[in-house]
């Protein structure tokens, strides 16, 4: 599985370019064969618990020459290690979906890719990166310079490098990873709500997904938090494993599987749910995709929690 990356100190010249070149993915959904040599697993929203990623990684016994872990995104803010959990994405076995907070932080260097240059660390676009948890990129701008650390710089190219989507294995052993959701904007007024594989392979086929599917697949809480009265399973679309919207454990509304489970939530317990008991069971979930199991850590506890998952 050779893949390919930005070399900043090499190629420098790569990291800044025209705003429509930083924000394009002609790469947005990539496909990917069943594993046949080894087990696939999907992790929730790291938001940057490496930590309890490596605790769960060593529970499951995950072989690194064999095994593949997905991520739904979010792997940055929030967390105490989120530049960590970013250059994850240069190991052979980890592919990780861009989510919002990867979005809003390329919105937020969006100056600074284009030209080069940071005179200071604001928040020019006005999209708040710097209050819902990238306060952390502070630590690496070098103000001396007007620019950010090369190990940042790295980040951001591999940033800009994640699709929106992965769709793993064909017929019965297909799966897709997202960070939010797959369903029409204007789903009230259509019976079809969910999108299916076909629509999948059909924006695969052209490289190019509508723009209003991309801001459900990065934004959307409308299945996890309305349910639509809707079934586990939409037939036409496999299971979706997802994030984005956290509960306690993972669920599933129209195939999408949600997995992100409040990894960053439970470093402060104080802040949510003070008076719920079921708040000690916020963690960071890993996903077994043949086995459908889970597994769950948390800052709160030092056992791990383990489940089954049928839809």
């Amino acid at each position: 599985m050779s893949r390919m990356f930005f070399n900043i100190a090499a190629h420098s010249k790569h990291l800044y370019q025209p705003i429509d070149n930083i924000m394009n993915n002609d790469t947005s959904i990539r496909k990917l064969p069943t594993n046949s040599q080894g087990k696939d697993y999907v992790v929730g929203d790291l938001h940057g618990c490496f930590s309890l990623l490596e605790l769960l990684l060593e529970a499951v016994q995950f072989d690194k020459s064999r095994d593949r872990l997905f991520s739904v995104g979010d792997l940055i803010d929030r967390g105490p290690d989120s530049l960590r959990c970013l250059q994850l994405l240069e190991e052979p076995w980890f592919y990780a979906v861009r989510g919002n907070h990867e979005t809003m932080m390329m919105e937020f260097f969006l100056p600074y890719l284009i030209n080069g240059k940071l005179k200071q660390l604001e928040d020019v676009n006005g999209i708040g990166f710097l209050d819902y948890g990238g306060n952390w990129v502070r630590a690496y701008y070098q103000a001396d310079q007007q620019c950010m650390s090369a190990e940042f710089d790295r980040g951001l190219a591999l940033i800009r490098e994640m699709p929106l989507i992965y769709s793993v294995g064909e017929g019965a052993n297909r799966f897709h990873v997202i960070h939010a959701e797959l369903i029409s904007t204007n789903y009230e007024s259509l019976e079809k709500v969910a999108w299916f594989d076909s629509d999948i392979d059909r924006w695969h086929e052209e490289q190019s997904i509508p723009s209003e599917v991309e801001q459900s697949l990065l934004w959307g809480r409308t299945l996890m938090l309305k349910r639509l009265n809707s079934p586990k399973v939409r037939r036409g679309l496999s299971t979706t494993f997802c994030g984005h919207t956290y509960a306690t454990s993972p669920s599933q509304v129209l195939s999408h599987l949600c997995i992100d489970t409040g990894a960053y939530v439970s470093l402060n317990l104080d802040e949510y749910n003070d008076d719920d008991e079921d708040c000690f069971e916020f963690g960071l979930t890993l996903f077994d995709v043949q086995n459908s199991r889970w597994v769950s850590a948390s800052y709160q506890r030092e056992e791990l929690i383990w489940g089954h998952y049928s839809a």
